[in-house]
């Protein structure tokens, strides 16, 4: 006989909800795993189940979903889909600060047919990126001196801005403008993710969300103004498709986007130069690849296992409209009923690490995890389903442009398979990171949650709480 679905385990108060608030707010790793660990004590027949968790965020009944299994069935099974809101859940977060229409806070019954049009615009612009990619990546780094110590997240970021305002709004990625569009963007951030969340603006002093609002407002302005002058890449027809290209370069060009792009270039390049396996980089495993197809491959590799171990979101949220059950993956352990406007929060770092699913090398980085005839499925860091991320492609197309374009061949070198003769390289040594950063890496199994906690900063997106100091090589002519 099945047993009846159960509520989430755990049962928070409203004195540790508001604890939660700040707990979560400093580490989701922290607070999911502290959670998780405090109920398999309770519950040790439970443990290896990646069970949902009950918690207390915001105020508001949460159940945490950290298996891979479940995340999917919730992303894809249609039925469970009907049953979410992503408006709901996002009501108070970002919905002030991204105006509708936005695919980000569509429910299903509206999403589909505008997500039709954005994948055809979307595709058109990735299917002529990539030379743009390639002279931005090799203006960047020609204006930094070879032999140069850099801060690798933070020369991301800075990349990582200028290839957005270049692909969406025609825009150089230098100068006045740039920097005011990056400054308002900051302050949209800021106020979107204040534990403030009241506006309050007066003579003497504005409260970040205030800030945030009128940011907005001229980011607006800004963007409205590039689409009625033609320098964005989509073309439109009437008003109302204007405003619509208007208000998701808004969302494209976002802080949140500029730090999601440096987040995964960072641990990219990290394991591309950095981690040896079996006494060898993964750049000299790469160029010792005759073939192109198969070192693309390769590469391609490479960044998917990247995606699955270090996803720059943590996770995505959804709200229930009506109950909904969801599955057990084994026979004694009965279903979770989630009730009627609960809170979901999807942690992609966890399922993307379940054993269940990528088995007893889930926490380690394979580069090779994702080459061969039946290759497992991919990671989280985009979503599933219909409401996959819209930039996925362009953001694999940006990850893969920068590491063939770092791993050319210099012009004038002996064509071997030195390292030295690559166009731009990175040294560093893995000893100098610390245990939380390998750990989000996928280098070193079993990071306890407090180094975590210490080394990596998770929201709005994933990155080394300190710098991470690399020595820049190139061969580019100034």
């Amino acid at each position: 006989m099945s047993q009846a679905p159960v509520l989430p385990y755990g049962s928070p108060t409203t004195f540790s909800g508001i604890s939660e608030n700040f707990s979560f707010h400093s580490s989701p790793e922290n607070f999911i795993t502290a959670r998780t660990l405090a109920f398999q004590k309770a519950h040790p027949h439970l443990a290896d189940s990646r069970t949902p968790v009950r918690a207390k965020v915001l105020n508001r009944n949460v159940a945490v979903i950290s298996s891979y299994h479940h995340v999917r069935q919730i992303l894809c099974d249609e039925a469970i889909r009907l049953c979410l809101s992503s408006t709901q859940a996002y009501d108070e977060l970002m919905a002030p600060f991204f105006p509708p229409p936005n695919l980000l806070l569509l429910d299903p019954q509206d999403h589909q047919q505008r997500k039709e049009a954005w994948l055809k615009r979307m595709a058109a612009l990735n299917e002529n990126i990539r030379p743009l990619i390639r002279n931005i990546i090799l203006d960047y780094f020609r204006c930094i001196p070879s032999g140069s110590v850099i801060d690798l997240y933070e020369s991301m970021k800075s990349l990582s801005w200028q290839i957005l305002l270049s692909m969406f709004i025609k825009n150089d990625g230098q100068g006045a403008k740039h920097a005011e569009i990056e400054a308002l963007h900051e302050d949209l951030l800021r106020g979107q993710f204040s534990l403030f969340p009241v506006s309050i603006s007066t003579p003497f002093w504005r409260s970040p969300r205030s800030k945030g609002l009128k940011a907005r407002e001229t980011l607006q302005s800004i963007f409205a103004s590039k689409v009625d002058s033609g320098k964005c890449p989509f073309p439109h027809s009437n008003y109302d498709e204007g405003q619509d290209v208007a208000n998701h370069l808004l969302l494209f060009t976002s802080s949140l986007a500029a730090k999601a792009i440096a987040s995964l270039l960072t641990a990219v390049l990290l394991n591309i130069f950095v981690l040896n396996e079996d006494g060898s980089s993964l750049s000299a495993k790469i160029r010792a690849l005759k073939d192109s197809r198969k070192r693309s491959q390769y590469i391609q590799s490479i960044i998917s296992e990247t995606e699955r171990l270090s996803p720059p979101v943590v996770g995505i949220m959804r709200r229930t409209t009506q109950d909904i059950v969801i599955d057990s993956r084994e026979e004694t352990i009965p279903a979770t009923l989630i009730p009627k406007a609960w809170d979901l929060w999807l942690y992609f770092v966890g399922a993307g690490r379940d054993s269940a699913e990528f088995g007893e090398t889930a926490e380690d980085f394979v580069s090779d995890r994702f080459l061969g005839e039946s290759p497992q499925r991919e990671g989280l860091a985009f979503g599933a389903g219909p409401k996959t991320c819209l930039g996925k492609d362009l953001m694999r197309t940006v990850a893969l442009e920068m590491v063939e374009t770092f791993l050319e061949q210099a012009h004038g070198a002996a064509k071997d398979d030195s390292s030295e003769d690559t166009l731009i390289r990175l040294c560093g040594d893995r000893d100098n990171l610390p245990a939380g950063v390998q750990g989000w890496l996928g280098w070193q199994p079993k990071v306890k949650p407090e180094e975590w906690a210490r080394d990596m900063k998770q929201l709005p997106t994933q990155r080394p709480r300190k710098p991470i100091f690399i020595n820049l090589q190139h061969r580019l002519v100034a």
